[in-house]
């Protein structure tokens, strides 16, 4: 809980620090279409409403990087 509250996202049931999280829905139709161009780096977008993103083991674990 204190991963999704420090960097905004959600994690998946049985998360382990390290794996990918969920990206919170995009607030609008641009944000949504900018992602589903892959024009954010680092996203996988398997549709407009949901996208992951990787969140390494050292940044979980060290939140001031």
């Amino acid at each position: 809980m204190q991963t999704a509250d420090n960097y905004g996202i959600a994690t998946p049931a049985d998360w382990q620090p390290g794996d990918d999280v969920i990206v919170p829905t995009a607030g609008s139709c641009g944000v949504a279409n900018d992602r589903m161009e892959a024009k954010e780096e680092g996203l996988t977008c398997y549709d407009w409403f949901f996208c992951t993103k990787s969140l390494s083991l050292e940044k979980v674990n060290n939140p001031k990087i």
